[in-house]
C-alpha cells in the first residue's frame, strides 16, 4: 500500500484491523508529515518488530527524483521516476509568503490540446493518490507548501477519486492540514465531473481551461470539445455555479494566430460575464512541435481592452519559470516541463 494515499481513518482501519492499538495509526500519520522524518525508524517510540512489518507493507516513496532544475525566478522543476519507471513532473513556485506546488495527475495526458506539450503522446496512466501527495511533500521538506494547483500534466477530472483522494490526505489536519481553499483543480471540461465536484468538494477552485469560447475555434485547438461542446459544457457549469457560491476562472491561453480576435474576445467576456468569473490570461509558451505563434505585447494589451471594454474582469498571467521550461504548456515526458499558475498561487 501507499502509505501517503490513506486518509488518518483509513490507517486506523488498517491498524485495529490487525490488532494494533488506534494511537499506533494516530502515531504514524503525525510522525510521517513531519518534513524531518523520512522513514518508520525516524518516529520516536515505535517498536523494532513494528519498524520491520510496517516496512514490508507500506511503500513510503513511491518516487525518487531523477533530475532537478532551479530557475532564475527561484521556481524549481523536478522530475520524478515512478517506480514501474514512467516519469511524471511537479513544480515549486515560491514567492514571499506562500508556497505553490503544481503537480501532474497522469502519466501524459489524453485531452491533446494543439498549443500544450503535454498530450502529445497520449496519456499512460492514472497516478495513484499516493503519487499525487508524495508530489506535494518532495517539495515540502524543503520549505513548507500553503497551495497546490493541479495543472500538470493530465486531465485531473479523468483521474477524480485518486485527485480528491489526494486533496482529503494533504487536508488532514494531523497531516499537512492543508484548507481546502488552498487547491485548485484545472480542467479542460468533463460535464459529469465538473457537476460531481460541486457537490463532493464544493470549496476546492474549479479552474476551466476554456481556451475559446465557439466550438468552432475550441474544436480545433481543444479536440476534448468535440465530445463535450461548450452547450453540454456550459450546462454543466451552469450546475456548478449554481450549487457552488465560489468565484470560479476561466483559463484562456493567447494564441496569435488563432484565437485573438476582437470577436474571440468579445465571446469570452460574455462567458465570463455569466458566471461572474476571473479569466485567466496566458500568453502562449512557445513548444517547438506546435505551430502556433505567441503574441506580442502590444497584441495581448489589446486583446486585454476588448475583454474589459465588453465586461469581462481578466488578468495577464506571470511567466514562471520558462528558462527551465516550466511554464504553461511546455511539460513533456522527456524532460518533463510543466504548467504553472501564477494567479492562483
Amino acid at each position: 500500500m501507499d502509505f501517503y494515499g490513506l486518509t488518518q481513518e483509513e490507517l486506523r482501519t488498517w491498524a485495529t484491523g490487525i490488532g494494533l492499538p488506534a494511537f499506533r495509526a494516530n502515531q504514524l500519520f503525525t510522525g510521517l508529515y513531519r518534513p524531518d522524518v523520512m522513514g518508520f525508524a525516524d518516529i520516536k517510540g515505535l517498536p523494532r518488530d513494528l519498524i520491520g512489518r510496517l516496512a514490508n507493507e507500506f511503500r513510503l516513496f513511491p518516487a525518487e527524483e531523477h533530475t532537478r532544475q532551479e530557475s532564475r525566478d527561484g521556481t524549481v522543476k523536478s522530475l520524478l521516476r515512478l517506480q514501474d519507471g514512467k516519469l511524471i513532473e511537479c513544480v515549486s513556485i515560491p514567492t514571499s509568503d506562500r508556497h505553490t506546488v503544481c503537480v501532474s495527475s497522469q502519466v501524459g495526458c489524453a485531452v491533446g490540446c494543439t498549443f500544450c506539450a503535454s498530450g502529445q503522446n497520449g496519456v499512460e496512466r492514472d497516478l495513484t493518490a499516493g503519487e499525487i501527495v508524495y508530489q506535494i511533500l518532495h517539495h515540502h521538506r524543503r520549505r513548507p507548501v500553503t497551495n497546490v494547483v493541479f495543472m500538470g500534466s493530465g486531465e485531473p477530472l479523468f483521474n477524480y477519486a485518486n485527485v480528491l483522494q489526494a486533496v482529503r490526505v494533504l487536508a488532514e489536519p494531523e497531516g499537512l492540514g492543508m484548507g481546502r481553499r488552498r487547491f485548485t483543480i484545472s480542467t479542460s471540461g468533463v460535464p459529469n465531473r465538473i457537476r460531481s465536484l460541486a457537490q463532493d468538494e464544493p470549496q476546492v477552485t474549479l479552474a476551466l481551461s476554456i481556451h475559446a469560447a465557439d466550438d468552432e475555434t475550441r474544436n480545433r485547438i481543444v479536440p476534448l470539445n468535440r465530445r463535450w461542446p461548450l452547450d453540454d459544457l456550459m450546462s454543466a457549469m451552469d450546475d456548478y455555479s449554481t450549487l457552488v457560491n465560489r468565484r470560479m476562472t476561466l483559463e484562456y491561453v493567447l494564441l496569435a494566430d488563432a484565437n485573438m480576435s476582437p470577436e474571440h474576445a468579445d465571446r469570452l467576456a460574455l462567458l465570463a460575464r455569466r458566471y461572474g468569473a476571473h479569466i485567466n490570461l496566458i500568453p502562449f509558451n512557445p513548444v517547438t512541435e506546435t505551430p502556433h505563434i505567441r503574441p506580442t505585447t502590444t497584441q495581448v494589451d489589446a486583446f486585454v481592452a476588448r475583454v474589459t471594454e465588453a465586461g469581462g474582469h481578466c488578468t495577464v498571467r506571470g511567466q514562471r519559470g520558462a528558462d527551465i521550461d516550466a511554464a504553461c504548456g511546455q511539460l513533456k515526458k522527456k524532460q518533463i516541463q510543466a504548467t504553472v499558475d501564477h494567479h492562483h498561487e
